[in-house]
């Protein structure tokens, strides 16, 4: 019975093993085929019988005498018995030999191969060898086949039955259990290449027979090459043979196995790290995570999902081993590993992962079932938490407070709960932002928002609880939610810096009208509006406040009688900033209505009253009703009086008054008013103002007088100066020159700068005391503008160095005056030293006037010059001549008095022509003329016709 198993087993297709449980399978088996359909043959082919068969190759036999032929014949007549053997066995119902003539036949023929060795076209054994070994095995003679088998490898390694023979060898290793030798057969075909058909049963049982031998290591990579095989990338399962699954699954259940005897899942990673990493890959880690979970092997299994979680977070079957971990966790009863399980999973594929955003909706479909429960779950512990600390923490500080001391327990800090908040803030927003449309989302924004408040996050409060109110319109929750986002903005606006309070604040006024606007019937929603009323008054934005304000003014039912008075404030103030002055008005007097007689703010209300109408007036100016204005004006002083208003309208009514040239009416406001008010700080301008009124009246002495007054009493600087020089002016022009050179005089010896006006003051000293005769004091004031002139340095300007220049020319007219009054007498010489130093005198003086280049006094002094050597030449020739001379000795004594005058007359021709180039410069002013004249009387013959201009040349001087 043995051997007929151990045929049958050889009968089936390649060699395939029957082994236990933890032996190899490869798949599709014979035994695993349907069982075939034979069609209808309706063309049957006569059946020939063996017998026949064997008859004519025998007859052909006998008559053949070609070697060849006859061993051809001689392997058909061995086959044909190797047929019948095998159906003798199929049919037999006892066990026993059916082989041995066929055997016997095979055998004969590789004698006969054997004596014909050598022999041209002697054919190779192979296929005998081949067949033979077949016979022994389905004889059950096992070792006989195996040793024909070697045979046939050894003398035929090229053969295309050697890779089948190896295997079969290899296959009765491996079920004798000798793993070493069948691991060698099994290398042995799988060396022949990929080409043959055994090759990847071979690496299969290749690998099983290491793992046989303990070489866990080793077989993986016969395992993994098994794998790569049949697991082909992008293959989908349902294109898969049955075959391919089959192998699939037990290489995968075998690898398990030997990973978890080396080590697990980190060996799994170390192995492939350095095989290099498969597609297939988290099978490996699944079959593994699966077998710890059926040896209930449960923190195995968890890990082993969770190792391939860290090491392959982003692969799309990590979600599936997060999800698996949790459920293990669960199973295993680790009640402290499944909330950090759940949390690690919404981590890393959540919103806010980037696994998220690295796929499509239809891939995040199958993750958000679970990051729902989880979230839920995660938010709601957390926020729980978070509640329980504060609450054990102002018990620990209740009994503490109380003398008795309490123990902090798991509480560090009082601050520990922050964190927490905001860790279930977190998981509410990821709750919203994954679930938009979730019917729970409201509810969980909610509760985001109450989480950030707790933990002092007001900007991220306020966003969550505007959400609900705004934009989910949540019916249960709406209206707390929108109060809550006031509520939460005020803090901001408190609490913030001032760089951004103005934003926040913006941003509670919004918040407050659509508060108004979305929950109407809520109990805060006229406070709220009444509130935002302010906050946009203050904001600035007038219109939108008259608005609001007005609103709560006409709510129905009306409000409390403290939020009507505040909106009425702010509709007020809005309308009197935006100049609806009447309006105004008519508001302030509503609040002044509802103001007790005791009300501290009352005198504000009326203030403010009287302001509208001051304001109102102005607008009347604006609009060209001046006259009307001054008596809105002055009417103030009745509503509010003595008031800063009243004091200012009656200053302003003056100052229209005077716009309006009513003169007297201006002087009795001013005057009463600096009667009334006499330390108010505007009557210090009312000297100055009726100054100016007595001078548009042309009351100069009155002005003059006031203005004196103001140079002395008031405490600018600079109002008393102008106020001197103007006082001067004005005395002046009232004809009352000794008053007005005292003016002038003080401001010159006292206001030095500015320096024209200075000078100017200088110059009129010396035109007052030239009118009143005074020529001592005119000649020291002329003095002072040389003088203050050439210390100006930048201050100088072109009329003062004008004034200098006058001044200066005044005093060469005096030296000029002095050179011609010298007379040349006898002795001559005496005379003449005198009429010299006079002439130098003259002379320095007039190029001083030269030098400060102003055209009018240099055409002057360039004519004083030429006259003055002009005059020098005709004193000479009328000098007085000596006493005694005889009459040859005089007309010697004339020509030598000739030869001295001439040099000089020439020089007085060429200054004088160098005068009249000036016209060429545009210059032909009096002295130019003067020139002229000077030089048609000297050269007649020259310029005594019509004047020609000259080019200008100061070339002399």
């Amino acid at each position: 019975m043995k051997r007929l198993l151990l045929a049958s087993l050889v009968v089936a297709a390649s060699g395939c093993s029957m082994f236990s449980d933890d032996g190899p399978k490869y798949g599709r088996t014979l035994a695993s085929l349907e069982a075939a359909s034979v069609p209808d043959d309706l063309n049957p082919v006569p059946r020939v019988e063996l017998g026949e068969i064997e008859k004519s190759y025998r007859s052909a036999l006998e008559v053949a005498l070609d070697p060849e032929i006859r061993h051809k014949i001689l392997i058909r007549l061995a086959d044909i018995e190797m047929a019948r053997s095998e159906n003798r066995q199929l049919t037999a119902e006892e066990q026993g030999e059916f082989f041995d003539g066929a055997i016997t036949m095979y055998q004969e023929l590789l004698e006969l191969n054997k004596a014909r060795q050598g022999v041209d076209d002697t054919p190779t054994n192979e296929r005998i060898l081949y067949q033979l070994s077949k016979a022994y095995a389905l004889d059950g003679k096992l070792d006989e086949s195996n040793q024909v088998l070697g045979a046939l490898v050894s003398d035929h390694p090229e053969s295309d039955y050697a890779a089948e023979a190896e295997f079969r060898r290899a296959e009765l290793a491996f079920s004798e259990g000798d793993y070493a030798l069948s691991e060698k057969l099994y290398a042995q075909v799988m060396a022949r290449g990929k080409e043959t058909p055994f090759y990847l049963n071979a690496v299969y049982m290749h690998g099983w027979s290491q793992f046989k031998r303990n070489s866990y290591r080793a077989s993986i990579r016969s395992f993994t090459e098994v794998l790569d095989t049949v697991l082909v990338e992008g293959q989908p399962s349902e294109e898969m043979s049955n075959s391919q699954k089959n192998m699939a699954a037990d290489t995968l259940r075998i690898v398990a196995i030997v990973f978890s005897y080396i080590d697990g899942a980190e060996t799994i990673t170390e192995v492939y790290n350095n095989l290099g990493l498969r597609h297939y890959q988290y099978m490996l880690y699944m079959q593994l995570g699966d077998l710890y979970l059926e040896k209930r092997r449960y923190r195995d299994s968890a890990d082993t999902y969770r190792h391939y979680v860290k090491h392959f977070p982003t692969t799309n079957q990590a979600p599936d081993f997060s999800v698996k971990a949790i459920e293990v966790y669960n199973l295993g009863n680790f009640p402290s590993e499944i909330l950090p399980a759940k949390e690690e999973y919404v981590q890393n594929y959540g919103i806010n992962s980037e696994f998220w955003v690295q796929r499509s909706e239809e891939q995040r479909a199958p993750l958000k079932p679970y990051l729902r429960q989880y979230i839920e779950e995660l938010s709601s512990y957390y926020h729980s938490r978070a509640q329980a600390l504060v609450t054990a923490d102002a018990e620990y500080k209740r009994l503490k407070a109380r003398g008795e001391k309490p123990e902090r327990g798991e509480l560090v800090k009082p601050d520990d709960a922050l964190p927490v908040y905001l860790k279930a803030a977190d998981f509410y927003n990821q709750f919203v932002r994954t679930f938009p449309q979730d019917e729970k989302t409201p509810e969980m924004a909610f509760l985001m928002g109450e989480a950030y408040f707790e933990a002092g996050y007001y900007p991220e409060a306020a966003d969550a609880y505007e959400a609900v109110a705004y934009e989910y319109l949540d019916k249960k929750r709406g209206g707390e939610a929108g109060y809550a986002a006031i509520i939460t903005l005020s803090k901001l606006v408190e609490q913030t810096q001032e760089q951004t309070q103005a934003a926040w604040a913006k941003r509670k006024i919004t918040s407050s009208v659509n508060f108004a606007d979305y929950y109407p019937t809520h109990p805060q929603a006229v406070a709220v509006l009444t509130q935002a009323s302010e906050d946009v008054f203050k904001s600035g934005d007038l219109d939108r406040a008259v608005i609001l304000s007005s609103r709560v003014v006409a709510w129905q039912p009306e409000p409390d009688k403290n939020l009507r008075k505040t909106a009425l404030l702010v509709l007020a103030h809005s309308q009197f900033d935006l100049n609806v002055y009447d309006a105004a008005e008519t508001a302030y007097r509503q609040v002044l209505a509802l103001q007790e007689a005791n009300d501290p703010e009352r005198t504000a209300i009326i203030e403010r009253i009287a302001a509208s109408i001051f304001r109102s007036s102005e607008l009347q100016i604006a609009g060209g009703d001046k006259a009307g204005a001054i008596d809105r004006l002055l009417s103030i002083q009745a509503v509010a009086p003595d008031s800063d208003i009243a004091i200012s309208a009656q200053y302003d009514a003056s100052v229209y008054l005077m716009e309006l040239k009513r003169w007297d009416e201006a002087e009795n406001v001013l005057t009463t008013f600096k009667t009334r008010y006499p330390t108010n700080s505007l009557s210090r301008d009312i000297p100055a103002k009726l100054a100016f009124i007595y001078q548009e009246s042309e009351q100069w002495d009155k002005a003059a007088a006031v203005l004196a007054k103001m140079a002395s009493d008031e405490s600018d600087p600079e109002l008393r100066r102008q106020s001197r020089y103007l006082s001067a002016e004005l005395y002046e022009k009232s004809g009352r020159p000794a008053k007005a050179i005292e003016q002038y005089r003080d401001y010159a010896h006292n206001y030095p700068q500015p320096f024209g006006l200075a000078t100017e003051a200088r110059y009129k000293l010396v035109t007052l005391y030239e009118q009143a005769g005074d020529s001592s004091k005119r000649r020291f004031w002329l003095k002072e503008l040389i003088a203050e002139n050439k210390k100006a340095g930048d201050s100088k300007t072109a009329r003062s160095n004008y004034l200098a220049a006058m001044a200066a020319s005044e005093f060469a007219q005096d030296d000029y005056l002095a050179f011609n009054r010298i007379k040349l007498n006898q002795p001559i010489k005496s005379s003449l030293k005198k009429k010299k130093a006079a002439l130098d005198t003259a002379l320095k003086s007039y190029k001083g006037v030269i030098d400060y280049g102003v055209a009018e006094f240099a055409t002057l002094a360039n004519y004083r010059i030429g006259e003055i050597y002009r005059q020098l030449s005709r004193d000479l020739m009328d000098s007085e001549r000596p006493q005694g001379l005889d009459e040859l000795a005089l007309e010697q004594y004339e020509i030598l008095i000739e030869e001295q005058a001439y040099p000089f007359e020439e020089k007085s021709i060429d200054i004088h022509a160098a005068n009249v180039k000036r016209t060429r410069a545009g210059i032909y002013d009096d002295w130019v003329k003067e020139s002229f004249a000077a030089l048609a009387k000297l050269l007649p013959a020259r310029y005594g016709k019509k004047e020609e201009a000259l080019e200008v040349s100061d070339a002399l001087f």
